[in-house]
């Protein structure tokens, strides 16, 4: 079946084109950005596509995307982000996005050279920025496609998720300089542990390194959920035809989805689509992820896709775009893609498996059933490192670590397709007065392999809430309810399903030194932790499949 029909595509209407240099375009407060065109060379006035990136805008102009954007008729301009490269003013993450997006794409729309209709388009950051600039709706942008965008809050996946910091983003800020790159080769950036990784306290980490990063700085002194992060939320627009693109591993992945739930639920559901395929960070490149082929159809004609929804939204081409099924996941296991209505999947079942005796992981509801123990020493967390290019990597070389426990459910005798939000219900005591729990869900292969899928992070002390946190009772069982984001697997037969309960997700996610202190960043007080999880009648821990019965 053919789920991404490219036939409709527009053609081809030049292959030659021009680059305009290093237009100055104001911002409200005074400060200039910098700016460049990409122009096929065809009679004017076309419709604009705008790439906002802090990554410097020269290295995006030779993209494949927009290569064949402006072969089909559209100016692709390129933007650096306000104090980055040639761009005035002081960069600082998230802050001014938000309105010197909505200044660039009207100054854009006023140009001759624009017909009035402006799209966005990028990945990462560059996502971001697509969303910031449409939550001050301006008029005239019409579309976005946001590659690996992050979600909303900045609480929800990067810089922090479910209260645990993502520690790549201090190399990020080595690498990223005051205004231009620091490293020889950017794309290295986040594959590696960094030896400044393991300094303590996290406010010191960039220090480390040799850097000094105000932003980083300020970032240090909110650790809850206050104005200053909620200031860097963007809201979602009433009217805009967006087309979200993930892969189940992007280090980004809830932020397509749940930007497109949130627009889905306003007056323009019809022009919201949804792509999630078996890809990490980088989308659409292979069709292999460590070691596992995901066959023929990983890689699909995306591009052509995203030309479509702009043709349709940009130059109201009637291609018929809006009346395809609006939701493309790829299910892995099946290796195959599926067209659907939504997002979650209409019928899915949400069903939990419930965690057991002697690391047993089954539906069937726990009786009475001693608790696990294990012991977690911030400074001994247990290190898998971990990269931005990950995907399926093999848990099994890893385990079993002395600082976590471990649920396996019996081989499963029949496929159980998951797609969808996977959440956890942990009932778990601490001899601390904070600490930190990581659930990770695989797949485990009848080779003894066990294959990532999703995983869930909460800080014990924000269990009722980011705004306000709440210290433990020591010794006292408790309710922790979290996320682990979402997978789309086929669960074949022989397969086993496996979760994986730990302190620290060390070096992805910053260590809980279990201390209790007011500000966990600027803490260095190691105080090392009792665990126990609870598995009985009153007390069950499960994880909460997302099953979809086809």
């Amino acid at each position: 079946m053919v789920l991404f029909d490219d036939s409709e595509t527009s053609p081809v209407l030049t292959e030659t084109t021009r680059v305009v240099h290093g237009l100055r375009v104001p911002m409200r407060d005074g400060v200039e950005l910098s700016l460049d065109l990409v122009r096929p060379d065809l009679p004017g006035p076309l419709p604009v596509v705008l790439v906002r990136t802090p990554y410097d805008k020269v290295s995006s102009r030779d993209g494949e995307l927009y290569v064949k954007l402006a072969q089909r008729g559209y100016i692709t301009a390129f933007n650096d982000c306000r104090g980055r490269f040639n761009s005035d003013g002081v960069f600082r993450p998230q802050a001014d996005e938000a309105d010197d997006g909505y200044d660039t794409v009207e100054w854009i729309a006023a140009q001759e050279w624009c017909d009035g209709n402006v799209g966005m388009c990028g990945g990462s950051y560059g996502g971001q920025t697509q969303w910031y600039a449409a939550s001050r709706r301006p008029p005239h942008l019409k579309a976005i496609v946001p590659f690996c965008s992050p979600p909303s809050s900045l609480w929800r996946n990067e810089p922090i998720f479910g209260g645990c910091w993502l520690v790549g983003t201090a190399e990020w800020a080595v690498a990223m300089g005051a205004r231009s790159w620091q490293l020889l080769n950017p794309l290295t950036m986040l594959s590696e542990h960094q030896p400044y990784f393991d300094t303590l306290p996290l406010a010191a980490v960039p220090g480390a390194a040799g850097v000094s990063s105000p932003w980083w700085d300020e970032m240090m002194e909110h650790p809850v959920r206050d104005d200053f992060w909620k200031r860097r939320e963007y809201e979602h627009p009433e009217d805009l035809a967006v087309l979200n693109i993930t892969g189940w591993w992007d280090m980004n992945f809830p932020g397509a989805p749940l930007n497109f739930e949130a627009m889905r639920a306003g007056p323009s559901a019809a022009k919201q689509q949804l792509v999630i395929g078996p890809w990490p960070h980088v989308v659409n490149t292979s069709r292999e992820l460590n070691g596992v082929d995901f066959g023929e159809e990983a890689v699909i004609p995306l591009y052509d896709h995203v030309i479509r929804f702009f043709d349709r939204w940009l130059k109201g081409v009637g291609n018929g775009i809006e009346d395809e099924k609006p939701v493309h996941v790829f299910v892995t296991g099946a290796n195959q893609w599926w067209a659907e209505d939504d997002w979650p999947l209409p019928g899915t079942e949400e069903v939990p498996y419930y965690f057991r005796a002697e690391g047993g992981l089954s539906p069937e509801q726990p009786g009475i059933e001693p608790p696990d123990s294990y012991r977690y020493d911030p400074a001994e967390p247990g290190l898998r490192a971990w990269s931005l290019h990950d995907g399926p990597v093999d848990d099994g070389p890893a385990t079993p670590r002395k600082d976590a426990v471990y649920y396996t459910s019996e081989p499963l005798t029949a496929p159980l397709d998951v797609v969808g939000w996977v959440t956890c219900r942990l009932w778990a005591s601490s001899s601390a007065l904070d600490t930190d729990w990581h659930v990770r869900l695989t797949d485990v292969h009848p080779d003894g392999s066990a294959r990532f899928l999703c995983r869930g992070a909460l800080r014990a002390r924000f269990r009722h809430s980011f705004d306000e946190p709440e210290l433990l009772e020591p010794g006292k069982p408790t309710l922790f309810e979290f996320t682990m984001d979402g997978t789309g697997v086929r669960f074949l037969p022989g397969h086993r399903i496996r979760v994986e309960v730990s302190s620290s997700a060390f070096n992805r996610y910053d260590r809980n030194t279990n201390s209790g202190a007011d500000n966990p960043f600027t803490d260095d007080t190691i105080v090392v932790a009792d665990q126990q999880i609870h598995h009985e009648a009153g007390l069950a821990s499960a994880v909460v499949l997302p099953v979809v019965r086809r």
